[in-house]
């Protein structure tokens, strides 16, 4: 029977099918077998370790029931993930388009609260026991999905570059400059490279408490660095000006917020099948939301510091988000050196997700990726990482701006597929997915709708960001610099070729 979108097919075919296009569980198995040790004997000691030695593979209700995961964990790993200096970073960097403090405070809150549910709601994906990568097969298609696969490793290698240099500044700034950024991006990534060869069971133990060193040293930090803090430093713009300042600082705002889109179910997908999906929910928003908004914040606030005192004017120069960091601690003596290297430090959890999604994304490419353990995929995302964070760290403001904006892009683009695939042609019922079809050629769409849309939301885009190297010619009619609004313009031209691009996939093919 053909196999259509939203219906059931056969099992038997199914099965059939699926062993000509797709490698089975024990293909998998044996790869990793092979790999660790012939007779499994390694296997097995590191799965008494709680080392996770899987992949992408669909997990099944009796392995859920191995180190399962709890609904907590969804709030404190992104606690974590977020409580970081990287957020910090983007808080200053919201500051210096030229807004005034409490107009980058508006934008902070309102833009997360309504920003931050959009992870929130992908991560109850992993209660299908699917990877977010590859649940985008679904809707992108098999072949198609190869563009979520590629960009999804573009994301995070730049994510892992990018707040590993936040971390890393710190570090520079501490040792005034005998700690260059180079080396401090090797340390960080180190150490997270070997928390991701270990798995999902050990990076939710140690993300249940590595919020909380962070969270403290932003609260000293708020205190010690008041004095120096003003709300009136900054005057806002007016007219179109103004108008052009509040998008570009929207949009990096945003992007932030829905980077975690392309990896929130991953971490999911260990929980039992019948956890309320409202509760996933909500501890991902919470673990989200929350710290994102305060730490931005005192980023905000952190840049008036530079405007009233050349001092920190100066040291953000020299030293990035380190500088101003360090001078609001100074108050602190010798402790406020040690909560720079907590807050150094914090990079870690921020950046486990990306060098771990990165390994997930890469077993998407093809049966022969299923076959590659998943240590040798984090050991080169890891490797990926160092190259890029090292080569740019020398022009890091630039670098944040633009790959803030354009990974924002992208993430539109996944996410409006995805969710008019499940509403449209889905018809939000999860019942109308065949989950045993994740790995099938011949079961899932190719993905000339999402490849079409693709293209329509990229469109859009160059018509409407606004980097540092790029404007583009509706982006250049706002203000005298431009105002960012590609992501509304991704969002408009993705969203109204989809459901035209898909229909037409599935009445001419049938899937």
């Amino acid at each position: 029977m053909a196999a259509k979108a939203g219906i059931s097919v056969d099992s038997e075919t199914m099965r059939s099918k699926q062993s000509l296009n797709a490698p089975s569980t024990n293909d998998v198995q044996l790869g990793y077998s092979t790999l660790y040790h012939k007779d499994g004997k390694f296997r097995n000691w590191l799965k008494d370790l709680s080392i996770e030695t899987g992949g992408i593979e669909r997990v099944t209700n009796e392995e859920r029931a191995s180190n399962t995961s709890k609904v907590w964990n969804a709030c404190t790993f992104w606690l974590s993930a977020n409580m970081a200096v990287a957020t910090l970073n983007t808080g200053i960097v919201s500051g210096s388009f030229g807004l005034a403090f409490w107009d980058c405070f508006a934008i902070i809150l309102l833009v997360n609260l309504t920003a931050c549910m959009l992870p929130a709601w992908t991560a109850t994906f992993g209660l299908t026991g699917l990877r977010m990568t590859t649940f985008s097969r679904y809707s992108f298609g098999y072949w198609g999905n190869l563009l979520v696969v590629v960009f999804s490793m573009v994301s995070t290698t730049g994510w892992n570059a990018i707040n590993s240099i936040s971390g890393a500044s710190v570090l520079y700034a501490l040792s005034d400059g005998k700690c260059p950024q180079w080396a401090g991006v090797i340390i960080i990534c180190t150490i997270v490279w070997i928390i991701c060869v270990l798995g999902i069971t050990w990076i939710h133990r140690l993300d249940a408490f590595l919020w909380i060193p962070p969270f403290i040293v932003w609260c000293v930090a708020a205190g010690t660095g008041a004095k120096h803090l003003d709300g009136n430093a900054i005057k806002t713009p007016t007219g179109s000006n103004g108008a052009a300042a509040a998008f570009s600082t929207i949009a990096v705002i945003f992007s932030f917020a829905v980077s975690w889109i392309n990896c929130a179910a991953d971490y999911n997908v260990k929980m039992p099948v019948n956890t309320p999906r409202w509760k996933i929910f909500i501890a991902t928003y919470i673990g989200i939301t929350v710290p994102t908004v305060l730490v931005q914040t005192l980023g905000a606030a952190l840049f008036t510091g530079t405007a009233v005192n050349p001092a920190w004017k100066v040291a953000y120069h020299e030293a990035g988000v380190g500088g101003p960091l360090k001078l609001a601690l100074l108050p602190a003596g010798g402790f406020g050196k040690f909560l720079l290297v907590i807050a150094a430090l914090s990079s870690i959890p921020n950046n486990i997700p990306n060098n771990y999604s990165f390994a997930l994304h890469a077993q998407n490419f093809g049966p022969w990726a299923l076959r590659v353990p998943r240590i040798a995929f984090v050991t080169f995302g890891f490797v990926a990482a160092v190259t890029v964070g090292c080569c740019a760290a020398a022009f890091f403001t630039d670098t944040l701006q633009t790959f803030l904006s354009i990974i924002g892009y992208w993430t539109i683009i996944h996410l409006v597929v995805i969710v008019e695939e499940h509403v449209i042609f889905r018809r939000s019922r999860w019942s109308n997915y065949d989950w045993d079809a994740w790995a099938s050629r011949d079961l899932l769409p190719f993905g000339w709708g999402a490849i079409a849309a693709f293209a329509f939301g990229f469109a859009g885009a160059a018509l409407g960001m606004k980097v540092s190297w790029y404007t583009g010619p509706i982006a250049g009619t706002i203000g005298a610099k431009g105002g960012n609004v590609g992501h509304e313009l991704t969002a408009l031209l993705c969203g109204v070729s989809f459901p035209v691009f898909r229909w037409l996939e599935k009445r001419y093919t049938g899937r």
